[in-house]
């Protein structure tokens, strides 16, 4: 027989029992899914979403893994879920599985901002800034009212230092939704960032205007002004917003430190005792007032109030600041102007208190915020400290 004619044969053969296969195979119907499978189906899958995100708040990100895959067996469609697994990734510091998970929520529906958020934000935290820009531009490129990429956006605009570009998107942003609060104070709080604060009381005022109810824009217009100095204008916000809710404590205090720095101790001590009055343990309340007691020239007062700070909160670092200005100043005292012409006495006391100071400023280097004064302060009090030692070893 020819090689034609086996080729031939062989596939008669195939044909034969691939007929014989499908004849004898029981015929299949698909069924189809009914409505109520269906929404069974999306009540496990959102179950399991909000039993990761609750372990997600927890930190615990194997968990929160485990149920956020259990929700996709589930509904493979859940776009939250791709971006929560994502989040979870990056918090679990592997970039190459976060990066794919957004991606897989941006193919899903390329419409939603929290995949173009993540995405962009997870770049901007690699340091790879022009790929974070482009993510945050292709979803404004998509929907440009996807409100919460201007922001990113801008701020990449900023970290290249093009501050033109920023500003100009961040006044499309304004243009685009005249109506949104959220959108409308990102220009004010781009300029606040850049000390431009003239320039954001302007773009303030006409907002606190326009939403007179929202105090977030009236606390960052008291911020503005406080920063340029017009205490006045300042307290005026704050108390605006204390009228309507004078249980806001922690607009009470910034006022009470308004106050302190317009030198209008009175109502400041006024302001930090209503709250000291609502919770003695305040510790911020008291240590404002304290300095408060320091600017009026109550040293004993302060200290008094300070010692009772750290007994509720041994490392508060600005109490131990104040603590040692104030054992500075007696000590500053105790030296006098000459050291040759200071009692003995008064040296050795004088050296007693400078080791105090030290000992406070030492205990606030920790703290990032005050780190420059202790450190300043801490100079100062060890250069006094070698004169007054140098003074005793003559007389000795």
């Amino acid at each position: 027989m020819s090689r034609k004619a086996l080729s031939v044969v062989a596939a008669a053969v195939v044909a034969a029992v691939f007929s014989a296969l499908v004849g004898c195979a029981p015929s299949q119907t698909v069924k189809p899914v009914t409505e109520e499978e269906l929404k069974a189906k999306r009540d496990s899958a959102q179950q399991y979403y909000s039993i990761g995100a609750s372990y997600f708040g927890q930190n615990n990100y194997p968990s929160a893994l485990e149920n956020f895959e259990r929700a996709l067996s589930y509904d493979s469609t859940y776009y939250d879920v791709y971006v929560a697994i994502g989040t979870a990734h990056r918090k679990m510091l592997d970039p190459i599985a976060a990066e794919e998970y957004f991606r897989k929520a941006l193919k899903l529906d390329p419409k939603k901002p929290k995949a173009y958020e993540g995405l962009g934000d997870l770049f901007l935290a690699m340091q790879k800034d022009s790929a974070a820009l482009a993510v945050y531009l292709e979803g404004l490129a998509q929907d440009s009212s996807l409100v919460d990429l201007y922001n990113g956006a801008a701020e990449v605009y900023v970290r290249m230092g093009k501050m033109a570009e920023a500003e100009r998107l961040l006044q499309a942003a304004m243009e685009r939704f005249p109506d949104e609060v959220s959108v409308q104070r990102l220009l004010a709080d781009f300029l606040y960032k850049e000390k431009r604060y003239t320039d954001a009381v302007n773009a303030l005022v006409p907002l606190v205007q326009r939403f007179p109810k929202v105090w977030e824009l009236r606390e960052k217009l008291a911020d503005c002004c406080i920063e340029l100095k017009k205490y006045d204008k300042a307290a005026a916000q704050l108390d605006t917003i204390l009228q309507s809710e004078p249980n806001r404590d922690q607009t009470a205090l910034r006022l009470g430190t308004v106050y302190l720095a317009w030198g209008k101790t009175r109502q400041a001590i006024g302001v930090f005792d209503k709250l000291i009055a609502k919770d003695p343990n305040n510790t911020a309340a008291l240590v404002y007032k304290a300095e408060a007691l320091m600017k009026q020239g109550s040293y004993g007062s302060a200290e008094d109030v300070l010692q009772k700070v750290l007994r509720t909160d041994p490392g508060n670092a600005q109490a131990h600041v104040d603590l040692g200005d104030i054992r500075q100043r007696s000590a500053d005292q105790a030296r006098g102007k000459l050291v040759t012409q200071t009692p003995t006495a008064k040296l050795k006391q004088a050296k007693s208190l400078y080791e105090e100071a030290k000992s406070h400023y030492a205990r606030a280097l920790s703290d990032p915020s005050l780190k420059d004064y202790a450190s300043a302060k801490t100079d100062y009090v060890e250069k006094q400290l070698q004169a007054v030692d140098r003074e005793l070893f003559v007389r000795e």
